[in-house]
């Protein structure tokens, strides 16, 4: 029984190393509609997400030391050039988390960004790819 219980939390160990990002450049796979994200000083994790299209939650948590918000811009953009912003989730505070925000996005790309001062410039930026439905 305990060797069960170890090997259930090994697995569930996994599955959020994966889901943070784990310092990987693979892309996280999402396959409900819910996506948390987290900001650090400065980088968002995961920094490739691909979602099934629909109705989409995403929640923030700010675990940095700064201030931080959340745009989803369209894709094709640097997060810098301010594209057509279809959602945003306004300031969250370290230690604070933003949303939920309830978006429905068309099959594309997209960029995740922190628009506050030059904080897409030093990293502030993520990949959302939003996969036609099934």
């Amino acid at each position: 029984m305990f060797g069960r219980v170890l090997g259930c939390l090994g697995a569930t160990a996994l599955a959020a190393a994966t889901l943070a990002g784990c310092g990987s450049s693979g892309t996280t796979t999402i396959t409900h509609h819910e996506l948390r994200l987290t900001e650090e000083d400065f980088r968002i994790l995961p920094s490739q997400t691909s979602v099934p299209a629909g109705r989409l939650k995403i929640v923030v948590r700010n675990v940095g030391d700064l201030t931080h918000n959340l745009a989803i811009e369209a894709g094709g953009g640097d997060g810098r050039t301010g594209g057509h912003v279809f959602a945003t989730i306004p300031t969250i505070h370290p230690g604070d988390v933003g949303g939920p925000i309830k978006v429905s996005l068309p099959p594309g790309k997209y960029v995740l960004v922190s628009t506050i001062s030059n904080q897409a410039d030093l990293g502030m930026i993520a990949t959302l790819v939003v996969r036609p439905p099934a």
